[in-house]
């Protein structure tokens, strides 16, 4: 009985951790939250603008 509370404790604390991780990484944005936002030449306007004034 103890291990099932335990266990299921375990549970709802990561799914609540990982909801909150999402929910401060999709309000900043799609390019602020990437992990590859520095190296990216996506769609962003920031790194459109810093890699044509970079082309030289």
């Amino acid at each position: 009985m103890i291990a099932n509370i335990l266990i299921g404790g375990v549970i709802f604390g990561y799914a609540g951790f990982m909801l909150v991780r999402h929910i401060k990484k999709s309000s900043k944005g799609k390019c602020a939250s990437c992990s590859l936002a520095k190296n990216c030449e996506g769609s962003c306007a920031s790194t459109y603008s810093y890699n044509q004034e970079n082309r030289i």
